[in-house]
């Protein structure tokens, strides 16, 4: 035990004579670096044009996949996340709507567009289990980068009461989604 001390012991000296922050020094850092990223967020963020535009491209997205889901899909679990996916994103954008905010179609937008686009012809290539595996795993992926971007992006740039309360509510719409998207894919195995 005596051995197990002298060697920390050692080693604390030798990254301390190297120029190692100590301990308490670390965590001060981290508690300023903290400190400063709640008062100071990232200058980053997207207008809220910009917001609306990328929310009005996830809803579109949303329903045009869900709709060749319905065409394509015979698995009941997918026909019926599909046809949820109709229901909760068409009534999003129709609340998205109601927000008052014109959607900017800026270089945001467009490379999103260029990405939906490019999962709906891999989509649209497929039939049967190989395109439900792979619809669900692109809800999977979709809903987890679009929870990423509402936590980091999208809520911190609303600003506006009616945007700063669309994009609150939406987020649980999306979280459940997700959550379903993988019950399903487990569900589908990975064959």
């Amino acid at each position: 035990m005596k051995t197990i001390i002298t060697r920390a012991a050692a080693v604390a000296a030798f990254a301390v004579a190297l120029g190692a922050p100590s301990f308490a020094q670390a965590q001060g850092d981290e508690h300023h670096s903290l400190h400063s990223n709640l008062t100071n967020p990232p200058v980053d963020l997207p207008s809220e044009a910009q917001v609306v535009g990328i929310l009005d491209e996830v809803n579109d997205h949303e329903i045009e996949a869900a709709q060749t889901a319905v065409d394509k899909s015979r698995n009941e679990e997918v026909l019926s996340f599909a046809r949820q996916m109709i229901v909760d994103h068409g009534e999003a954008r129709r609340k998205l709507g109601e927000v008052g905010i014109q959607p900017a179609r800026g270089e945001l937008v467009n490379k999103l567009k260029e990405k939906h686009k490019s999962s709906s012809m891999r989509l649209a290539k497929l039939d049967g289990e190989a395109f439900d595996r792979a619809y669900v795993a692109a809800m999977v992926d979709g809903h987890t980068a679009v929870l990423e971007k509402l936590d980091k992006k999208l809520i911190p740039a609303a600003k506006t009461g009616a945007l700063t309360t669309y994009v609150r509510d939406f987020r649980p719409t999306v979280e459940a989604h997700l959550e379903h998207a993988r019950r399903i894919k487990t569900a589908l195995g990975t064959k």
